[in-house]
């Protein structure tokens, strides 16, 4: 049996979804080499795309591609299973297996553009209904999508994130390394993240004039503004530091040297940056919200993300008195979060709803 992947995350920037469909798109190569990938002709990642063997088709790009020239290709092939890793399919396409990575523009619109917001709301809710089977990346996304469309427990199953194959090979496990005072944020540049509080809380804190705090990442048009200040000469003079577009080899080496690695997001679907951060052996601080409570529990110090006092305290108490080793935690963490599991799970998902087997030799 023919598998295909529609690959269009790589005409995408790589934040934490287009992350997730590189990294199980390698696994699913490797586990089952017959899959095929397809995308359109505007590819961004083009060492990706050789390594896979992607099919480019079609003219168009972004959601018309997917909603046009995918399935008229699929149909061309004798519509097979098709695997969408990065929240969005062809609507009328009936043979979708989807990862749905996270409900941020169901519960908070008003974080997006109005344009994203309704177009993701009217498809989102239709596509999933329509899979043969969902994915996501955690028990707490899997229960806002049983709460919010309606479907039952046995039709998701939760394959969470893993670590990028970069960062495995750039940082062996169990590596001490010396570590600077910094305080590392890494994430999209947007009000779900909430930087501008941590900017805020870092002012207030005790540990501002010995630490320096960065943040990572990137703005993207369908998100509303984040609250950052502009004035990089005065955010420079006050111990903070904004890097926008850097790449994968130079985010590693802000992982290896920061000694915390904080997210004070008000939702999330998993929170790569914070798993990347705790195998760097950074300490943790987190947002008090269900999906890090469910993730992370053990192994980062928490606080109220509504509360600039709340990740002030947090901020000293994580320097001043840490928390628990990660690398007490992470070879269990490990285990289950990564993505050679998740890309079993989602083949064994494919093979077993289109030829009805219950396990796949891989």
């Amino acid at each position: 049996m023919r598998i295909y992947v529609n690959a269009r995350f790589l005409t995408q920037p790589v934040t934490g979804v287009q992350r997730y469909g590189i990294e199980c798109s390698r696994q699913i190569k490797k586990l089952y080499p017959e899959t095929i990938f397809v995308c359109p002709a505007d590819v961004l990642d083009h060492e990706t795309a050789k390594e896979l063997c992607a099919i480019e088709f079609g003219r168009s790009k972004g959601h018309v591609w997917e909603q046009t020239d995918l399935p008229v290709y699929l149909k061309s092939q004798g519509n097979p299973p098709l695997i969408n890793l990065a929240n969005t399919a062809p609507l009328f396409y009936r043979n979708n297996y989807l990862t749905l990575h996270d409900l941020a523009f169901y519960l908070h619109p008003e974080w997006n553009s109005r344009p994203f917001a309704l177009w993701y709301n009217y498809l989102i809710p239709r596509i999933a209904k329509r899979a043969k089977h969902l994915f996501t990346v955690s028990e707490t996304v899997k229960q806002e999508i049983e709460n919010a469309y309606g479907i039952p427990e046995n039709g998701i199953t939760v394959t969470y994130n893993g670590l990028s194959q970069h960062i495995r090979e750039t940082i062996p496990q169990g590596l001490n390394m010396p570590k600077e005072k910094v305080i590392l944020a890494v994430g999209t540049f947007n009000a779900r993240k909430n930087q501008g509080a941590l900017v805020k809380a870092f002012l207030n804190s005790n540990v501002k004039d010995q630490y320096e705090l960065v943040l990572v990442g990137d703005k993207n048009k369908v998100f509303r503004d984040s609250g950052l200040p502009q004035d990089d000469k005065k955010l420079a003079e006050q111990h903070i530091k904004i890097l926008e577009h850097i790449s994968e080899t130079d985010l590693i080496e802000q992982y290896r040297k920061a000694e915390a690695i904080v997210s004070v997001s008000q939702y999330e679907g998993f929170g790569i940056p914070v798993l990347e951060g705790l195998y760097a052996g950074c300490k943790a601080l987190c947002s008090d919200i269900p999906v890090y409570r469910e993730l992370f529990g053990e192994d980062a110090l928490f606080c109220n993300p509504g509360s600039v006092e709340s990740i002030a305290n947090g901020l000293t108490k994580l320097i001043q008195e840490g928390t628990p080793a990660p690398t007490a935690n992470l070879d269990k963490m490990l285990n289950v979060y990564n993505y050679e599991r998740a890309a079993t799970l989602i083949l064994q998902a494919v093979t077993k709803i289109n030829l009805g087997c219950t396990n796949l030799d891989i």
